[in-house]
């Protein structure tokens, strides 16, 4: 049985790091930000309680039984880390992980996150 953790900044590639080991060794992955973040619209701004993350993630541990999981658990995760048998940390340049954020977020929301668009800053 494998149980991995792979944690990093936002943009380190956690989650692309995590699918890519998963389809190497067959196993789930699971991204932090299924369980985090409620399904919305716009997505990502919604959250779920500590409580209800927790309850998820680890139903779908049991189901599972291998697993991968990517992203950051912060403060909320304590209770997961007894179940890892290894945690990789990702460290990426900061420039590297700012390009592949804005990458994400033209991916994410389009126009949306133009001038003029509902969620521009």
């Amino acid at each position: 049985m494998i149980r991995l953790h792979i944690t990093g900044a936002s943009g380190s590639g956690t989650s692309t790091l995590g699918r890519a080991l998963s389809e190497h060794l067959g196993i789930a992955q699971f991204d932090t930000d299924d369980f985090y973040w409620q399904p919305s619209d716009p997505p990502y701004t919604v959250k779920r309680s500590a409580e209800e993350r927790l309850r998820l993630l680890n139903a779908a541990f049991a189901k599972a039984g291998s697993w991968i999981l990517s992203g950051s658990i912060g403060h909320w995760g304590a209770p997961l880390i007894p179940q890892f048998d290894l945690v990789i940390f990702l460290s990426v340049p900061t420039a590297v992980r700012l390009r592949r954020l804005r990458r994400r977020e033209v991916e994410r929301y389009g126009k949306r996150i133009a001038p003029g668009g509902d969620r521009h800053e």
